[in-house]
């Protein structure tokens, strides 16, 4: 079942598009739009923050909620800072798994992934995509799980949307702890080229995120290619005096 918030987005995605809300108007206040939908300011918040991340709306003190395009912009823009960030990802996105095969790590993968050379996972193939733009899958994503945790939550990969490190949580008490992430520049492998509908070598970012627990073990590990006109990573550094 999808968060209120994540609904209550789809609504109002909805409502701008078929121009109950035109462009160039004013939205409800947080308030109008609590009261009008029956849920907390809270819920109103997080909606809009997904309705704004799309290019539909802007916020601002005093001039309040505009509306600014009926249909979101073609990249996927979202800022991840907290493993509540990832958690948000996966709620407003689809995941469209293609394939669930155990593998031996390669030297090559091992060292990406900070494991042994030869050691199995579970590796789960996937799409991740955005429910606004179902024909430009937003990446392709590779997740790695120890056999024994890939076994045991194989049926949810397949039918359920949420955080895998979520899955983990409540089948094996596995808790993370931290997400260790690496960004690099790269192009569009062949063989990811046809199901992402991009062209081979085409500019993109490749993220590797290890999921580390308590014990400082690295249980998932994913490594996901994003064509470079479809998502923007927004990261937000702060000065604290």
């Amino acid at each position: 079942m999808k968060p209120r918030y994540a609904e209550l987005a789809e609504q109002l995605i909805r409502a701008i598009g078929d121009g109950t809300f035109e462009v160039g108007a004013s939205l409800p206040s947080e308030v109008e739009l609590s009261a009008q939908y029956g849920v907390s300011r809270a819920t109103v918040r997080s909606a809009l923050e997904r309705v704004q991340e799309l290019g539909l709306i802007s916020r601002r003190k005093r001039a309040g909620i505009r509306v600014e395009a009926s249909k979101p912009r073609v990249a996927f823009e979202q800022s991840m800072s907290s493993i509540e960030d990832l958690i948000q990802f996966a709620v407003v996105t689809e995941r469209h798994v293609q394939s669930v095969a155990e593998i031996s790590a390669s030297p090559g993968l091992a060292a990406q992934l900070g494991v042994e050379t030869g050691s199995r996972w579970l590796r789960t193939e996937m799409l991740r995509v955005d429910q606004a733009k179902p024909d430009s899958p937003i990446c392709w994503t590779d997740v790695y799980l120890e056999p024994l945790i890939g076994a045991g939550i194989k049926k949810e990969l397949r039918n359920s949307s949420g955080l895998i490190c979520e899955m983990v949580e409540q089948r094996f008490g596995r808790v993370v702890r931290e997400v260790r992430q690496e960004i690099r520049a790269t192009g569009i492998p062949a063989r990811l080229a046809k199901p992402l509908g991009a062209e081979v070598d085409a500019h993109a970012l490749e993220i590797t995120r290890h999921y580390v627990d308590d014990r400082g073990a690295v249980f998932e590990a994913t490594v996901s290619v994003y064509p470079a006109d479809r998502f923007t990573y927004v990261l937000q550094l702060k000065r604290y005096d």
